[in-house]
């Protein structure tokens, strides 16, 4: 059953409401993007009130296409090329007509009136697109012009537009003002926030870096590129120089220092600034009130956004202290060495002018033996006895000294040592010397280590030593010569099951002239071990001993080594 003509009017009423309702729902969330909602409102306007719908939003004195849609047909290339241009508001007389005297509507377009308010280009796509009645309405607020509505009605199927269309347009256009308005607001008010939260970080950030370059022990100041004065300064820096920020910042190093280091420091800030790189100066004088104190600085440019220095940015450590420890350091080494080379002319001395008396007293006593014993006693002979005795221990003593001297002031040459190697070749002069002796021996194969190859060999020499001579008593002597395995550095050891010592002394075993048996059972001058204990400090190891009075002896000791 068709409509009857009383009918039509109240469905369009009805689609209009539709309409109103569309709009209102799609702008419900004043945080949606306006520009694609404006896409299906114009959609909707152009397919319930036809033909063709655009809005167009003012921004200053300018009006730019948001959303367009054409109900009836694709819309043309030319049209959306003109309409995308942003023009002047002068250049849209409509458009200007409608925001400033409100809805501008024809029903029925007279081409000849429009020539006036309409540029040709448009006006011919007009009468092209067989465009029949238009209507313009303001998108404004009370407080705000947004911009236009533009509805166009195209061909003569359908009636011309009257002024229900026009009251629907303008109540669409006044709900599509106020959404879009809010939106705006939304977003300025979204923007301040993010801003406000922006500049909160900036703060907590800028007040992070102030404390952080207030904590930094060394100097750290900063000075503007063209006139090199100071800008900042660091609690360091005012303790360094002895001045207070008021009277550093804004000055030059012209105002602060004497001519000299002032023309230094400015000449190294304009290398910096002129190479636009890193400058370190190792080692720089300045002086402050506190006397003269030595920098160790590095200068840094600091550029704007065009990538021009704009800054410059110093750290300075203080390495005076350093400095002089270096230097009395160096002092020190100096008198050591000067001491090394006295006593090592001592020692020359003290062979040459003691050993030539010992001599003496040992030939001449023997002389007296061989020349005149028949004329002494028994008591006699003891006596010459002796003193040839005293006389050969008294040079055994000098050469131990001798030894342990050379020992403390030789450099260390370190080389690839076969201790296994080592300790048969010593083991096997050890048994020439007393060939009636039977000693069991033990060396484990492979033992190489990274030291000096002759002093490890006098350590060596005198743990073996001691060995042979603490087993001398016994007729199951055994003597053995490891390596203990270890996750850090090796551990080697000599073993013997000799006369052993007390550990109550164990402290006393590395001493000079520190003995724990009577001479007249084990023969020797007490500076033995004491040797390998230096030979083992030389070599950044350590020794130790593990004993049972009459059960023998382990001495351990470790050679550190070094890896390249």
């Amino acid at each position: 059953m068709e409509e009857d003509g009383s009918s039509a009017p109240a469905r369009r009423l009805r689609e209009g409401l539709r309409l109103v309702s569309t709009v209102t729902h799609a702008f419900a969330d004043t945080r949606a993007d306006y520009r694609r909602v404006l896409d299906t409102v114009v959609q909707h306007i152009a397919e319930v009130i036809p033909d063709r719908c655009c809005v167009l939003l003012r921004a200053g004195d300018t009006l730019s296409l948001a959303a367009l849609y054409d109900a009836t047909s694709p819309v043309e290339p030319l049209s959306r090329d003109l309409l995308d241009r942003p023009r002047a508001m002068h250049e849209t007389p409509i458009s200007l007509d409608a925001l400033t005297l409100g809805p501008v509507f024809m029903p029925a377009i007279d081409f000849a009136a429009l020539r006036d308010r309409m540029a040709p280009a448009t006006l011919e796509l007009l009468r092209a697109g067989d465009t029949t009645g238009l209507l313009v309405v303001p998108l404004a607020t009370p407080s705000e012009s947004i911009g236009v509505l533009w509805l166009l009605r195209r061909g003569r199927v359908r009636p011309p537009l009257d002024e229900l269309d026009v009251e629907l347009v303008q109540d669409v256009a006044s709900h599509v003002a106020l959404a879009i308005s809010n939106a705006r607001l939304f977003q300025r008010l979204e923007r301040s926030e993010q801003l406000r939260a922006a500049e909160e970080r900036a703060v907590a950030a800028s007040r992070l870096l102030d404390a952080i370059v207030e904590n930094i022990p060394d100097m750290v100041f900063v000075k503007e590129a063209q006139r090199l004065t100071f800008v900042r300064f660091n609690r360091a820096g005012e303790e360094l120089l002895g001045l207070t920020r008021d009277q550093l910042l804004g000055k030059t190093d012209a105002d602060l220092f004497p001519p000299s280091e002032a023309e230094f420091f400015v000449a190294k800030d304009r290398e910096t600034l002129r190479r636009n790189a890193v400058i370190e100066i190792t080692e720089e004088p300045i002086q402050t009130r506190n006397g003269t104190r030595w920098l160790h600085t590095k200068k840094v440019p600091l550029l704007d956004a065009q990538g021009a220095p704009q800054y410059l940015l110093g750290i300075s450590h203080d390495i005076t202290d350093r400095k002089q420890a270096i230097a009395d350091l160096s002092a020190a080494k100096a008198n050591a060495e000067h001491a090394i080379r006295e006593l090592e002319s001592f020692s020359y001395s003290v062979a040459h002018d003691l050993r030539t008396p010992l001599r003496a007293i040992d030939g001449f006593s023997q002389a007296l033996v061989e020349d005149y014993g028949d004329r002494l006693d028994a008591e006699g002979l003891r006596y010459l006895d002796r003193v040839r005795q005293a006389a050969q221990r008294m040079a055994e003593l000098i050469d131990d000294l001798l030894t342990l001297s050379r020992v403390t002031r030789t450099e260390l040459r370190r080389a690839r040592v076969d201790l296994s190697a080592l300790a048969h070749t010593l083991i096997g002069g050890l048994q020439r010397l007393d060939p009636a002796r039977h000693v069991e021996t033990v060396i484990a194969p492979g033992i190489v280590v990274d030291a000096d190859p002759q002093l490890t060999a006098i350590a060596l020499d005198n743990l073996l030593g001691n060995a042979w001579k603490f087993t001398s008593k016994r007729a199951d002597a055994r003597i053995e010569v490891g390596v203990l395995p270890a996750d850090g550095e090796p551990t080697f050891f000599v073993r013997d099951n000799g006369a052993g010592f007390d550990m109550t002394f164990r402290d006393k075993l590395f001493g000079v002239f520190q003995r724990l048996h009577p001479e007249v059972d084990f023969p020797g001058t007490g500076i033995g071990l004491a040797t390998v204990a230096r030979i083992t400090q030389r070599h950044r190891g350590r020794i130790w001993a593990d004993s049972v009075v009459g059960e023998g002896a382990t001495f351990y000791f470790t050679l550190t080594e070094t890896h390249a």
